[in-house]
């Protein structure tokens, strides 16, 4: 029983949930690090999926600085009750597109998969960021469970990093999309990716 109850306490729970619809989703356009808000859908979709947390104890609701990200945590909040402070972590920010940012995706995506924009953020740059924040998270909060609201790139270099055999930068993740991770005993690993049984 001692053994069983030392191998619980190490436990920490992270679940990635990728912002709602804006309008540049909507409409196919690349956003990156360009500040865009929610639109309509995207906020009925945060509120839908704040049904996936109700009947769990959430310890940390953090949210990437842009407005996208931090409206839906927000939303997520309100809806479960959530009384302590939303962090902000600039870690868990959107990738920078450099030169395809604004741009329809259709024309430049081939070429963000293949690194070829100026001032993009090369794929294994944005695979460390995203795993230093989250060790960085999890040594700070161990044995809690952890809401991270982010972004589809930085949610795809997680899973990426952890499985690449499974996962890459062209894995499907639709807004408010959820990912479940786990930390137990010094290693990461998911248990669940890119899926949402509420919108």
């Amino acid at each position: 029983m001692t053994e069983i109850l030392k191998e619980v306490k190490k436990l920490t729970k992270i679940t990635l949930v990728r912002h709602g619809q804006t309008d540049y989703n909507k409409n196919r356009i690349i956003q990156g690090q360009i500040d865009i808000p929610l639109n309509s859908l995207g906020k009925e979709q945060a509120v839908k999926t704040s049904n996936h947390f109700k009947n769990e104890s959430i310890d940390l609701i953090i949210s990437s600085p842009l407005i996208r990200a931090y409206e839906t945590a927000q939303i997520i909040a309100n809806e479960i009750n959530y009384t302590n402070d939303i962090l902000i972590d600039k870690a868990f920010i959107e990738r920078n597109f450099g030169q395809a940012d604004g741009k329809e995706i259709s024309l430049c995506i081939e070429k963000v998969h293949q690194e070829e924009i100026t001032g993009l953020e090369l794929s294994s740059q944005l695979k460390k960021r995203m795993i230093d924040g989250i060790l960085k998270v999890v040594k700070e909060n161990e044995n809690k469970n952890i809401v991270i609201v982010c972004h589809s790139h930085s949610i795809k270099a997680v899973l990426s990093a952890l499985n690449p055999d499974q996962y890459n930068f062209k894995t499907p993740l639709t807004n408010c999309g959820i990912t479940l991770l786990e930390h137990r005993d010094n290693q990461l690993t998911i248990l669940k990716a890119s899926y949402n049984d509420y919108i």
